[in-house]
């Protein structure tokens, strides 16, 4: 007999599969779950590995079938095609050709052009379906409950996967190593508490706080140092950016964190981030010392291949600059961009980079315009500093052709097509082509203004 949670896997797996074809939403939650929970990798997926399902396939598959079927009925996207949009077909377009522009492709080439390609397949469908605010909400408990069961299978990891006391193989290939899943949850702490802060229902916060508690304590067990230097950047941009309205209250509930958080440390954590400070130590810090000769390589390579080496080229490039090195990984997101697509590449990632944080700029600004102007600016806020927070991180680690973070760069734009849906519902047209928001008006009549309160800290 099947295991109980094998025979819950398949259930839900193949529940949610069917249910997608008659709501797309739900195709675009089955699909993030399994790439979190990676079955494939799982003790209890092992009496199934015979029937060969491709669960990320599957799921995709019946994501896009429903599209199709419901296509008369899918929310309205405005704008057909953003900004964002458009960076992000660009790079997909630059990645396919630098196969032919830079030097001859390798096997790996191949499979990061595959992957990337279909990942931004499904951003393309995710910014077409979670443009209403309950689908949005949906990517965002989906984000929430994939943390937590990363987060369960750290805590409850054996000996066995830890490496000089660093937590490794927990979830699928883009979290196998330590500094990846560290800064995946890191960049997931800021989705965790927006959740928080804009649900009233004490029992799904509860969820969210044992989400966030295990998320924090993945960190932990990672001991990265990459991921704690992105966690200081988001720590930063937090205390300068707190909504204006909830400054005092969302300044107390970082202080709470920061404590909480500070509980779950031990010395081996402290003794590793303490090197960050420690001049001399990380002089004989051999990975530390490691990446800064990498760096060096790569200002050369793009020196001599301004367009780019090309897609997954990177490694086996440096052994050719720097023999002594062998086949060494960027260890930077931004290194890694500009060495393998060009500065060509590197300009345009800049660019949607750039774009995704305007997007929560332009969300927070007009929340006062939205059906719920809590919820829209404790969504943009927490957006923004998730971006800040693995953008941090990938100073030191390589994020690029990982499909998480490209979810967290998207996310502003549906969160855009959210308010500028709810927007336009409430904006009423005058004469002469004039506009006027009926929530403003609302707001400021003192006959039918509301004091009913919103969010957790309302």
């Amino acid at each position: 007999m099947l295991p109980l949670r094998t025979i819950a896997f398949l259930m839900s797996f193949f529940s949610a599969s069917t249910a997608s074809l008659l709501v797309p939403i739900l195709g675009v939650a089955n699909y993030m779950m399994i790439y979190q929970v990676y079955p494939e990798h799982a003790w209890w997926h092992i009496p199934i590995e015979g029937l060969g399902i491709r669960y990320s396939m599957t799921a995709a598959v019946c994501m896009m079938m429903g599209i199709l079927i419901n296509l008369s009925r899918m929310p309205s996207v405005r704008p057909v095609l953003s900004t964002w949009d458009v960076c992000a077909l660009t790079l997909v377009l630059i990645v396919v050709l630098s196969e032919f522009v830079g030097l001859p492709p390798s096997r790996a080439s191949e499979v990061l052009t595959d992957k990337f390609v279909k990942m931004m397949i499904f951003v393309f469908c995710m910014t077409r379906i979670a443009t209403t605010k309950r689908n949005f909400t949906i990517v965002m408990w989906t984000l929430v409950v994939g943390s937590f069961y990363l987060g369960y299978d750290a805590w409850t990891a054996p000996r066995g996967a830890f490496t000089r006391g660093r937590l490794e193989v927990i979830g699928g290939p883009d979290f196998r190593h330590s500094s990846g899943l560290a800064a995946h949850m890191a960049a997931m702490l800021p989705l965790v508490a927006a959740v928080f802060l804009t649900t009233r229902s004490w029992i799904l916060r509860s969820i969210t706080l044992m989400s966030g508690a295990l998320t924090a304590n993945t960190v932990v067990l990672c001991r990265t140092r990459s991921a704690f230097v992105g966690l200081m950047c988001g720590g930063v941009v937090a205390l300068l950016l707190a909504p204006r309205r909830r400054r005092l209250r969302t300044y107390l509930l970082i202080a709470v964190a920061a404590v909480c958080a500070y509980s779950i440390t031990d010395p081996l954590f402290w003794d590793r981030m303490m090197t960050l400070q420690d001049r001399d130590g990380l002089k004989q810090d051999n990975a530390a010392m490691g990446r800064v000769a990498i760096w060096k390589v790569a200002r050369r390579i793009l020196a001599q291949e301004p367009l780019g080496v090309g897609i997954g080229n990177f490694p086996r490039t440096v052994q050719q600059y720097e023999p002594s090195l062998g086949r060494r990984a960027a260890h930077n997101t931004i290194v890694l961009c500009a060495a393998e697509l060009g500065l060509q590449g590197f300009a345009v990632f800049a660019l949607a980079i750039l774009v995704a944080i305007h997007q929560t700029r332009y969300c927070y600004r007009r929340a006062q315009r939205t059906d719920d102007p809590v919820w829209t600016r404790y969504m943009s806020y927490c957006l923004l500093l998730s971006i800040v927070v693995s953008l941090g991180a990938q100073m030191f680690t390589e994020r690029l052709y990982t499909e998480a973070f490209w979810w967290i760069l998207a996310l502003p734009g549906c969160l855009q097509r959210v308010v500028l849906r709810e927007v336009k519902l409430h904006s009423v047209p005058l004469q002469h082509g004039d506009v006027v928001d009926i929530n403003a008006w609302s707001e400021n009549n003192p006959l039918t203004a509301s004091d009913r309160a919103r969010g957790a800290f309302a």
